[in-house]
């Protein structure tokens, strides 16, 4: 009875161990203005911030796109804080597109500013604006974590009249000439458009435009979505569980055999 007690305590220990191994990381990441009204030729700050860090090791890294409307706001400078290095242009800010990479001095689990931006209203802005934080992950030295977009609207009180913005679909791939949105909803249909321009010696151009519509795999889903990654860590989980329990039962049985031969 001694030895099964044992042998329980132990497997306990071996589930508490995996379970903090493959404990994920999470937190918070949010966009916060000094102002949220202001005037054409303004100059305001932008705080990004993160907040409730659920990891024993804390955050080091942050990756992430910045998106604002160029033709209504400048950036004027970017500020690191709180050990966060500053995004920098050419190094770990790419101005162009928005893409962010930057570390800390060292681990943090503190809700605190990651950095600051400053902008400027131009002359020509439009009146409602939106500055978001987006395609967002953090780590703490090990695996990265994905993280919610985060965003903030301006308003422009003299700007010329716009639709309010809406938050980016992080799904949707928004470059030029290839925007595709991927939608599950059970069926997958694949549509394929092919233009052909060739140039006859007089210098017409003939136009011959095939469309090919090939739909495949219309199966339906259980849920209409792929598994999130919560459910792939739980999964993991659960059979390391039942591969500790197996381990835990041949030694269970083995040790009976030993017993038993022993008595002999």
């Amino acid at each position: 009875m001694k030895k099964i007690v044992k042998l329980v305590f132990v497997l306990l220990i071996a589930i508490f161990i995996m379970g903090n191994v493959y404990a994920s990381l999470s937190c918070e990441v949010s966009v916060k203005a000094s102002k949220t009204e202001m005037e054409r030729n303004q100059e305001f700050t932008v705080d990004f911030n993160i907040a409730k860090i659920q990891s024993e090791r804390g955050v080091i890294s942050l990756g992430a796109t910045l998106e604002y409307d160029k033709d209504s706001l400048e950036l004027i400078k970017l500020e690191g804080k709180n050990g966060w290095e500053t995004p920098t242009e050419g190094a770990s800010f790419n101005e162009s597109n928005g893409k962010i990479a930057i570390t800390r001095s060292g681990l943090g689990n503190a809700d605190e500013t990651i950095f600051t931006a400053t902008f400027k209203v131009k002359e020509a802005s439009k009146q409602n604006l939106m500055i978001t934080l987006k395609n967002i992950t953090v780590a703490d030295g090990t695996k990265p974590a994905k993280i919610q977009l985060a965003y903030q609207n301006i308003t422009v009180k003299d700007g010329d009249s716009n639709p309010l913005p809406q938050p980016p679909d992080e799904n949707t791939n928004t470059n030029p000439g290839q925007n595709t949105t991927n939608t599950n909803n059970g069926t997958n249909t694949n549509i394929n458009t092919i233009t052909n321009i060739t140039t006859n010696s007089s210098g017409n151009k003939d136009n011959n435009k095939t469309t090919t519509t090939n739909t495949l795999n219309k199966n339906t889903m259980n849920n209409g979505s792929l598994p999130k990654a919560g459910e792939a860590t739980a999964m993991v989980f659960l059979g390391l569980i039942v591969v500790a329990g197996v381990v835990a039962g041949f030694f269970f049985v083995k040790m009976k055999i030993i017993n038993k031969e022993i008595d002999k």
